[in-house]
């Protein structure tokens, strides 16, 4: 199921990206991509940080986002909102014992964006702070799984979206929170 959501994500990336080189020369995207009260969803796929168990392996994550536009500080905006992101590790040792890690994270995130005046550039930078939870499960007894308690979630995060339009654009994110680093598309609504 993840690779099938992550080749959708994948085609739909690219599909954006060609279609913005046509348009570049005349790009629509606005001029400062937030403003106040501009809300911006999100849905990027990244490897996901380890957050119990011992971090081996790859943890693919996919994540999703919402930001509104709140306060306008000098020349950016803070923006609020939230994100929930779901990540998966798993190790095969030598011996044939695996282990397996779910994790779900709920937060809230506020950014502060800022676009430097290039038409259709948003970067930020912010902080999430929430709650997750991990299922664990491990192969020498079938079925078993332990759920570990909440547990408190904060991390910082760096990131750039570029809009092909008014609406539509690409995003990358990096740090550490939920996830490592990040791609995938924005959707910005007003």
């Amino acid at each position: 199921m993840m690779k099938k959501i992550i080749v959708v994500c994948l085609v739909t990336l690219l599909t954006g990206i060609l279609s913005g080189n046509k348009i570049s020369a005349q790009n629509k995207g606005p001029m400062d991509p937030m403003s106040v009260d501009d809300m911006t969803i999100g849905l990027s796929i990244g490897p996901g940080t380890p957050v119990w168990g011992n971090g081996d392996g790859f943890g693919p994550a996919l994540k999703f986002t919402f930001e509104k536009g709140m306060w306008q500080v000098g020349p950016g905006v803070i923006t609020l909102g939230a994100e929930a992101t779901f990540s998966f590790f798993g190790h095969r040792y030598e011996n044939d014992y695996r282990e397996a890690w779910m994790n779900f994270i709920f937060g809230a995130r506020s950014a502060y964006h800022y676009g430097w005046n290039v038409r259709g550039l948003d970067t930020y930078g912010g902080i999430p702070l929430g709650i997750g939870f991990t299922a664990y499960s491990h192969a020498d007894n079938p079925g078993y799984s332990d759920y570990f308690p909440v547990y408190p979630y904060v991390g910082i995060f760096f990131g750039a979206s570029y809009f092909f339009n008014r609406n539509f654009g690409v995003n990358a994110e990096f740090g550490y929170n939920s996830t490592y680093a990040n791609i995938g598309i924005i959707y910005k609504m007003k």
